[in-house]
């Protein structure tokens, strides 16, 4: 008797709670003035943003934020960013821009293919004079802003005559006319230019094999590298460098870890490891914007980890830090001659500062950046090392906790990718997160990548098995540290992020109190459906599917096991997901409405896999917020 009236307490309290989070999730109204503020501050994109400095050092441009969105600018460097002109794009409309020439910014857009803006006579205008690139091919790529030539560029597009493959044109940014140089050919999907404008590698892909091509003395191509892709020494090709003869790549040649070694581009030989690390993938090269050396590498631990070997760029980079007062300088760009340097400083509670350098004046000022932002959480973040069961190693993971120390109450936040990882830098969400009262650990799990191919690979078709068992490790990890109590917890994801929240609704109900699923993958079979339609579905597929069967699949989704789902779920998706289609959202809210399981789900109308406007992050961060509140925060119902 005893038993069945405590579970009829326990039916009654979780059906008020579903009541009441129900009506508490549409949210941002509902929040606190402060509240309100701090949101509005961390949703919102910063004053300045993406700079950078024009090859003659005269002229910067940036993204600056106006209302809910940001708009292209370009300013004198000796005057401010209140007097730019205006460009009449945004954000969205923009897949990259970049310096070229004397003077000329080169913009691709996302539909209206290229166009040139020349800042000393401030005339905009479409780049190419005839036949460019179309929206419905392969996007532009620039190889080579030919410093010795600043009327020229060198890019890529697709080869009308080679549908699907791009071919190397050289531009003529006065006349705009093109010239092919290359021509487009299988399996070649990117070309690598030397600074001086030389084509001498080709990358493509054949399958799940992947192949650099370099030129022979002849002039002619050749087979320089064949690998696997998921069991092979994968080359990432960063840069071919001055001359030509040689590149810079990511390899894991000799060791568990991708170091930066220095390539043969005519046979494929690594020729030096130029730097590694026994725990940490190498994850990009340091090139002297102004003599285009490399002059170190870079890695991530809790953070990101730079090895300088050249004396006079670790001098200069010294001396900017002393200068600016300012710690974790890096240096974004310059003019050819060296005269003007732009440099940027990374902050873990803040959007990046930027720093302009004059060398004949011997100064460095600080570009206008808001004065808010030192009122800005402030959250205390740390890597730990979590043991992973059965002997398997440790699983790296970033805890980070309120300013005013742990509250009994967490989010275990996953990333997605999976292929990706998590660092200690600004993160809006993280911020809100703590600012409210809750500790957030973000675990590593097997499949991220940073960590050596091993680990990497130990993730491959482990969705919902190996990778879902290392966030319960994670989750045990919080209750064993005394950091959150069992059911003060909170499964939150995006993406491969979502899935596993929406997984650990299913297999930890015994530690957490709910799951939140933003743009989350809720079907197997249909992930793998849909990407089997899109281009190099070989590299993609087999992380997921490998040799399991359609049964196997579906046991590992979330909408074949609703029926298993014990606590309350928030799920959010965007119309527009190209990753994760918006059929993945309605299915799952279809099926947890006729199993009458407690749940929200949102729809982000006209919003994007990665949410890049302000308005879909308040959605989202105050619903999300209004839900941990009603069921793990101080308000919640035991």
């Amino acid at each position: 008797m005893v038993s069945v009236l405590g579970q009829l307490r326990k039916v009654s309290a979780a059906f008020i709670a579903v009541m009441l989070w129900s009506f508490l999730l549409p949210a941002a109204h509902g929040l606190s003035l402060a509240k309100k503020e701090l949101l509005e501050r961390l949703v919102q994109v910063p004053y300045l943003a993406a700079l950078s400095l024009s090859t003659d050092g005269h002229y910067l441009s940036a993204l600056r934020r106006v209302g809910d969105g940001a708009e292209l600018i370009v300013w004198h460097a000796d005057g401010e960013p209140d007097t730019a002109e205006v460009l009449p794009y945004r954000y969205e409309d923009l897949s990259w821009i970049s310096w070229v020439g004397n003077g000329r910014l080169l913009i691709s857009l996302n539909e209206h293919g290229l166009v040139l803006y020349d800042a000393h006579i401030r005339r905009l205008r479409p780049l190419i004079d005839g036949e460019g690139p179309r929206p419905d091919q392969l996007p532009p790529v620039l190889l080579s802003a030919l410093p010795d030539d600043p009327t020229k560029i060198l890019l890529q597009w697709e080869d009308a005559g080679v549908p699907g493959y791009p071919a190397v044109y050289q531009v003529d940014a006065i006349t705009g006319e093109s010239e092919k140089i290359v021509g487009g050919w299988a399996p070649v999907v990117r070309w690598w230019a030397s600074p001086e404008g030389e084509v001498h590698l080709g990358e493509g892909f054949d399958g799940r094999r992947q192949r650099l091509y370099g030129r022979t003395a002849s002039g002619a191509w050749q087979r320089i590298s064949d690998e696997d892709f998921f069991s092979g020494d994968v080359r990432s090709v960063l840069a071919v460098e001055t001359g030509g003869a040689t590149a810079l790549v990511l390899s894991a040649h000799d060791s568990d870890t991708r170091a930066l070694w220095r390539m043969d581009t005519k046979e494929g030989g690594l020729i030096r490891k130029l730097a590694g690390h026994k725990r940490f993938d190498i994850s990009s090269a340091i090139i002297d914007p102004v003599t285009a050396i490399a002059v170190g590498a870079s890695y991530m631990a809790d953070d990101a980890q730079d090895i300088i070997w050249q004396d006079a760029y670790r001098m200069k980079l010294e001396d900017a830090s002393f200068q600016a007062r300012a710690d974790n300088l890096t240096l974004v760009s310059a003019s050819y001659d060296g005269r003007r340097m732009l440099y940027r400083q990374k902050l873990k509670y803040a959007p990046s500062r930027y720093y302009l350098y004059d060398a004949e004046e011997a100064s460095l000022k600080a570009l206008p950046f808001e004065a808010e932002d030192e009122a800005l959480p402030k959250p205390s973040t740390r890597g730990v090392w979590i043991p992973l069961p059965r002997r398997r190693g440790n699983m790296h993971a970033l805890l980070s906790t309120p300013e005013g120390g742990a509250t009994g109450r967490a989010v275990v936040l996953i990333h997605g990718g999976p292929v990706k990882r998590v660092t200690d830098g600004y993160n809006p969400l993280v911020s809100w997160l703590t600012a409210n009262g809750y500790s957030v650990l973000q675990p590593n799990f097997r499949g991220s990548s940073g960590f050596g191919m091993t680990w990497q690979r130990a993730g491959y078709t482990e969705w919902g098995r190996d990778m879902q068992d290392d966030v319960r490790t994670s989750l045990e990890w919080l209750v064993e540290m005394e950091i959150a109590s069992p059911q003060r917890i909170c499964a939150v994801g995006g993406s491969y992020g979502g899935y596993a929240s929406l997984m650990s609704a299913i297999k930890d109900d015994d530690l957490i109190a709910c799951a939140v699923s933003l743009n989350g993958v809720t079907s197997l079979p249909l992930l793998v459906q849909y990407l089997e339609t899109r281009r190099f579905h070989d590299l993609t597929v087999p992380r997921i599917k490998g040799r399991l069967s359609e049964y196997a699949l579906r046991r590992r989704s979330p909408l074949n096991r609703a029926d298993l789902i014990r606590v309350p779920v928030l799920l959010l998706h965007a119309t527009e997901d190209s990753n994760v289609p918006y059929i993945h959202g309605q299915m799952m809210t279809r099926a947890l409405k006729n199993l009458n399981k407690p749940h929200n789900f949102i729809t982000l109308k006209g919003a994007e896999h990665q949410l890049r406007r302000a308005s879909d992050k308040r959605v989202y961060y105050s619903g999300m917020l209004n839900f941990l509140n009603a069921h793990i925060g101080l308000h919640g119902l035991d």
